[in-house]
């Protein structure tokens, strides 16, 4: 065994020395390598051929900085219009004329706007590998097509204006029930090209407001910071707020009202900001001219009517409104002045006994719109604050294809987020003179029942169905959806609560 060891060791000791001379040889002969290209780098250096490439480049630059003046001398004189024309004029001759030089500019025009256009078609985005969970739309055959699905994209911040926002709950608006049955879908096509994290129409996430907290911010976001809670709404065309995650510019958020809790913030930004728009931006109303002014809300239980109520009262009108059994309570409550149950005979024979109203207000579409303009004064006004009917949901082949080109162009020039595209304009600042009413107590926002995303098929129902008073909403929890058997269990009692909140 000795023996062995020391066989063994003299045979290391003997690479090891091997070792050693090899690396010195090597270690001499890079030395000598080295030393032969320094010296082959100073004579070329010093060559003829690299003087000569030297003075060329010199001269090629003197050239060039001389051109430069040349041009900047000059460029007054050449920028002036009619001595461009002139010259452009004198280079093609006396065969154009004034309309074939008109015409060849709106042709050079189209060409290159459809040009733009056939980019923006080849353009693809790359799609999310990260999914999430969402109430989706699959088709456009109604309530049938709502589903939950876990194969939603994921949304991220891609401008620097846009915030990400982790849902904590979201309400259901009659507006949801329409785009189930294709409302907006030709527009809505059209503007998922332009979605990197949803690039297709189809399946659609429902949902138009939500509360929840900020996770991520783009770096030109100033006014939030990771952590704030806020609320927001999006237009019927855009991705909707029934999801885990969404992503909206900053313009469209605002902090969340400090006094409510998220399902009741959930409430209010979307039927808040139309019932905002229906009177200060189409009847004219403010605190200051709407005192003693006779007001119709018909009906005063819906979610818009529920708001419209309380702003008219606040602002010192007469408030009328017409609600079904189940709601008197609540308009009551809201500060209604007078109501009209449905229930107790037909609404018209009912108006028909009362004074003639100054304003209108229409939650409930064109089956009332008749009734509304008999019952309102001769200088009065009707505001209809449900959606109206999209004309390009029913284009033909000929007009679609112009759409889809007058979309891509608006789309190319205004970017999508900045065209309004026929719906209620939504921004921050409505959201906020919203929040400062809340947190005065001025405004309530109205819960009728509150369903997990599991029961999504009822919570869709029940907004569609005549019970339905205020918003419908769904809670999620802290880290998206409830999925533990106690809050489950909340959920499911908070459904068969049969009257509804105001939450103050």
């Amino acid at each position: 065994m000795d023996e062995v060891a020391f066989h063994l060791n003299q045979r290391l000791e003997f690479i090891q020395v091997q070792l050693l001379s090899a690396i010195q040889h090597g270690n001499m002969a890079f030395q000598s390598r080295l030393h032969e290209l320094h010296n082959l780098a100073l004579v070329a250096i010093e060559s003829n051929q690299v003087t000569a490439v030297r003075q060329t480049f010199n001269s090629v630059w003197e050239k060039f900085v001389h051109l430069i003046r040349e041009v900047r001398s000059s460029l007054p004189q050449s920028a002036n219009p009619v001595v461009l024309y002139d010259e452009f004029m004198l280079m093609l001759g006396n065969e154009l004329n004034r309309r074939n030089f008109y015409t060849g500019c709106v042709g050079f025009a189209l060409g290159g706007m459809i040009g733009l256009v056939v980019g923006m078609s080849l353009h693809s985005t790359p799609t999310p590998s990260q999914r999430i969970r969402g109430v989706v739309c699959i088709d456009y055959r109604g309530l049938d097509a709502v589903s939950t699905s876990d194969d939603v994209p994921m949304p991220v911040v891609t401008a620097p204006d846009q915030l990400l926002i982790e849902v904590r709950a979201a309400s259901l608006d009659y507006l949801d029930i329409k785009i189930c049955s294709g409302y907006g879908r030709v527009l809505r096509r059209q503007l998922h090209k332009y979605t990197p994290s949803s690039p297709k129409d189809l399946p659609f996430v429902l949902g138009r407001d939500c509360s929840g907290v900020v996770v991520d911010i783009g770096h030109d976001v100033k006014n939030f910071e990771i952590g704030d809670e806020v609320w927001l709404a999006v237009p019927y065309w855009a991705s909707g707020t029934l999801a885990q995650y969404v992503v909206a510019r900053e313009r469209q958020v605002a902090r969340k009202p400090r006094g409510i809790g998220f399902e009741g913030a959930a409430a209010l930004p979307f039927s808040g900001s139309v019932a905002w728009d229906a009177m200060v931006n189409q009847a004219k109303l403010n605190s200051h001219n709407t005192r003693g002014k006779r007001v119709l809300v018909h009906c005063g239980s819906s979610p818009v009517g529920c708001v419209v109520t309380q702003l008219a009262r606040l602002w010192g009108a007469n408030v009328t409104v017409t609600c079904p059994a189940r709601a008197l309570t609540v308009c009551n409550a809201l500060g209604a002045d007078d109501t009209i149950v449905f229930e107790e005979g037909p609404v018209d024979k009912q108006l028909a006994t009362r004074k003639r109203f100054d304003v209108v207000f229409n939650t409930l579409g064109a089956v009332v719109h008749e009734s509304c303009l008999r019952f309102c004064n001769d200088d009065g006004i009707v505001v209809t604050t449900v959606a109206t009917r999209i004309a390009s949901d029913s284009y033909g082949f000929i007009l679609g294809a112009l759409y889809a080109l007058w979309v891509k162009v608006q789309c190319l020039v205004l970017k999508q987020e900045r065209v309004a595209w026929g719906a209620v304009h939504l921004n921050s600042d409505t959201l906020n003179e919203l929040a400062r009413l809340v947190d005065n107590g001025q405004l309530q926002p109205v819960v009728d029942k509150i369903f997990s995303p599991r029961d999504v098929e009822l919570a869709f129902q029940h907004t569609d169905s005549a019970q339905a008073i205020g918003k419908t909403v769904i809670r999620f929890s802290g880290f998206g959806y409830i999925d533990d058997d106690n809050q489950s269990t909340r959920s499911r009692s908070s459904v068969r609560s049969s009257k509804p909140d105001i939450l103050s």
